[in-house]
């Protein structure tokens, strides 16, 4: 992985301000069943810290999920409240559709009964009534005047049947919509809970765990990386921006679900950094996974985001020359480490 080129020069107030449209493709988030991302072990690890590791990334996985879960719900319920709301408005339009059905009925029946038992209206006795050959082309003239209104009216009673055959079949889809977007709404709450307690769990062993390690042991799980990495990286991207901003918080202890600004996980970093800069970006890192362009490992820039699992579990910021800025596990801090091997995707956010 090589650094890209970098520019000189101040970012624009547009850019500063830019927000990042994220399209949440809700079924790329975590799951209960997503599995964590290979451990983050620093050089010269003996079992203890190894174990550590491990523990460290079934916890950050569970706790990601269960961010997932919860960031999943309140978009589940908005969509089952506006199915649910299109549900009744279809209902008012079949209400509609029938009721103007009824009167093209009321339209035709009257016509009918005075066409078929009008005497006069029918062309036979018009001829035997009629006076005269003259009166009885009057009269013809009147009955196809009759005969387009009879049309006409018909042609309405037709148009409102239809109408209301369709609205009555597109409120039975969005009943069955809303009831699915209901349904959907119960099975992510239930996800949530159950995510969240599966994440409470292996987050209290993971710090059990660290609660045990020795001061040297302490000193092996921070190993392999730097906290003075220098902040002045050149460029005016926006990837850039939020790397200065996330680098001001190099040695900040990574904590479970933190945001900032004093501790950290690693997406919760990410999202702090982007946040300085006036740019929204998502909570997990699954969801950050989706956002900006697919870039190469060589054509890798600083700032570009490094993603680690599919779906993510874990995510760091590309400074250049191989190395990476993370919130790496419980135990450690921010900081500036090389990039592992097993990277998954790595993502270039720019202005919309």
């Amino acid at each position: 992985m090589k650094p890209g080129p970098s520019r000189r020069g101040a970012r624009t107030t547009a850019v500063r301000t830019a927000l990042v449209v994220v399209a949440l493709a809700l079924a790329s988030l975590l799951t209960p069943g997503t599995a964590a991302a290979d451990p983050i072990v620093p050089p010269g690890a003996n079992d203890v810290v190894r174990s550590l590791a491990d523990a460290n990334a079934r916890a950050e996985a569970a706790n990601e999920a269960a961010m997932g879960a919860r960031e999943q719900l309140p978009v589940r319920r908005a969509e089952a409240d506006r199915t649910r709301r299109a549900a009744d408005a279809s209902r008012g339009a079949v209400a509609q559709a029938r009721a103007a059905l009824d009167q093209a009925y009321v339209a035709v029946d009257q016509l009918t009964r005075t066409t078929y038992q009008g005497g006069d209206l029918d062309q036979l006795g018009a001829l035997l009534s009629s006076p005269s050959p003259q009166a009885y082309l009057d009269k013809v003239e009147l009955l196809d005047a009759v005969s387009e209104a009879n049309r006409a009216v018909l042609q309405r009673y037709l148009d409102a049947s239809a109408a209301a055959e369709g609205a009555q079949r597109d409120a039975d889809a969005r009943a069955t919509d809303a009831q699915r977007a209901a349904e959907d709404a119960t099975r992510t709450a239930a996800d949530a809970e159950r995510t969240k307690a599966q994440a409470d769990r292996d987050v209290a062993a993971a710090n059990a765990s660290l609660n045990r390690l020795s001061r040297g042991d302490r000193a092996l799980l921070r190993g392999g990386g730097i906290t003075n990495y220098p902040t002045n990286i050149a460029g005016d991207s926006l990837g850039v921006a939020a790397l200065r901003a996330a680098l001001s918080r190099q040695g900040a202890p990574y904590v479970w679900g933190a945001t900032g600004p004093n501790t950290f996980d690693c997406s919760g970093l990410v999202q702090w950094a982007y946040r300085q800069i006036g740019v929204g970006m998502p909570r997990v890192a699954a969801a950050q996974q989706q956002v900006g362009q697919l870039v190469s490992a060589g054509e890798a820039q600083p700032g570009d985001l490094i993603f680690f699992g599919s779906p993510a579990t874990h995510v760091g910021i590309y400074v250049g020359g191989g190395r990476f800025l993370e919130a790496p596990q419980s135990g450690d801090v921010v900081k500036v480490a090389p990039v592992r091997s097993n990277v998954s995707t790595i993502r270039r956010i720019s202005p919309p």
